[in-house]
């Protein structure tokens, strides 16, 4: 009897086991398509990718989504130039990239740095006036002096590093750090702003030499008559080399501010006001290939009323070898057929080959005298001093 319930009892078992296998299997089975039929494609909705709920939440505005549809889906009118011409042109005034958004207001980064950890930099156009502590000073003793001295100085002219007493590195300095030491960078002079005697006398007396006295600390620095006059030659640099090339574009047809805007935008210009493009800078790169910033665009183009629009060749910032004349000449041209414009000089006469091959020996003689004046047209040094 026990013998048969064992028996009974190993065949309820294996039936139970059987069953819960079969179970299992069948759940496996169930679960492997529900996976499937979500790997399937999701179903596409029908609305528009910015419905009226995205655009009413105010995230994303209809006028917005328009004005950064990309230029070239719009239909060219039949004035634009033709295609070879349009494929020159591009060539000169390239597409704007989200690297260069905004035009660069300052002086190329200076990235190489010299034994002593500093930034180097070109004493042709710069002076640097270093202060070195007895003992290290917090941020908060330099801020007051750091604060004078950017209120005494032209936009873009100054920069200020400090030298961090833990790290031995060379910081902006800030309000909570150690610091043994301070080093002023002074570009003296650029085509955009200049010190004259007075901030450059507030600079040495109501910075350096209190600093020295107030914070026990020992400067290197010129004499205040060199500096003035390091900032006058400069000054005399930027006045005989601070040169440009404008033609004007005289249109058939009135060019409305609106008509411009758009034209000049389709031929790859940078805005730098309603009535004021230029083609974007190149990189300017060190001996070594390190990017040290953007160049100012060496085209430029202006609105000046509807039936007068100007174009301009920055003529230091180019180096000769780009043929500045055929750049110049291939943009005008091209402008003049989107516009349906003459290209006359500021005098209202039409520009011929002759007028070209003047320019072209002026343009030589020019180049000549920057050289022999220690400046390369092109170079880091030409755009730090002349853009």
């Amino acid at each position: 009897m026990n013998m048969v319930g064992m028996g009974v009892t190993i065949v309820l078992i294996l039936a139970v086991g059987g069953v819960g296998v079969w179970y299992w299997l069948r759940i496996k089975e169930t679960s492997s398509h529900e996976k499937v039929e979500v790997k399937t494609p999701p179903r596409i909705p029908q609305e528009p990718i910015f419905g009226e709920d995205l655009i009413n939440s105010g995230d994303i505005k209809v006028d917005e989504i328009k004005k950064t549809s990309p230029p070239v889906e719009e239909p060219q009118s039949e004035s634009q130039s033709p295609e070879e011409t349009i494929e020159e042109v591009q060539e000169v005034l390239p597409k704007e990239t989200e690297e260069e958004e905004e035009p660069v207001e300052t002086s190329p980064v200076l990235e190489e740095i010299d034994d002593s950890g500093l930034p180097k930099y070109d004493p042709f156009v710069t002076e640097l006036v270093r202060i070195t502590f007895k003992k290290p000073v917090t941020g908060s003793q330099l801020a007051p002096f750091v604060k004078t001295a950017m209120e005494n100085a032209p936009r873009g002219l100054l920069r200020i590093l400090a030298l961090e007493a833990n790290s031995n590195r060379w910081f902006v300095p800030d309000a909570i750090g150690m610091f043994s030491a301070i080093a002023f960078y002074i570009q003296l002079a650029s085509g955009k702003a200049s010190f004259d005697q007075v901030s450059l006398s507030n600079l040495y007396q109501l910075v350096f030499l209190r600093m020295e006295m107030n914070l026990d600390g020992t400067s290197e620095m010129k004499e205040m008559q060199l500096l003035n006059n390091h900032t006058d030659q400069l000054n005399a640099l930027i006045k005989n080399f601070g040169v440009q090339i404008t033609l004007l574009l005289r249109p058939l047809e009135p060019v409305s501010i609106d008509d411009f805007e758009k034209e000049t935008m389709l031929l790859g210009l940078k805005r730098r006001s309603m009535t004021h493009y230029e083609k974007l800078g190149e990189l300017v790169l060190d001996k070594n290939g390190k990017r040290q910033g953007n160049r100012k665009g060496t085209i430029e183009l202006r609105w000046l009323d509807d039936r007068n629009i100007a174009i301009s060749l920055n003529v230091p910032l180019i180096a000769p070898e780009s043929d500045p004349l055929r750049l110049l000449m291939t943009a005008a041209n091209a402008f003049a057929a989107v516009f349906d414009a003459k290209i006359v000089d500021p005098k209202g006469c039409e520009i011929s080959g002759a007028t070209v091959s003047l320019l072209k020996q002026e343009l030589d003689r020019f180049y000549k005298q920057m050289r022999e004046n220690n400046i390369e047209p092109g170079s880091v040094r030409a755009h730090q001093l002349l853009d």
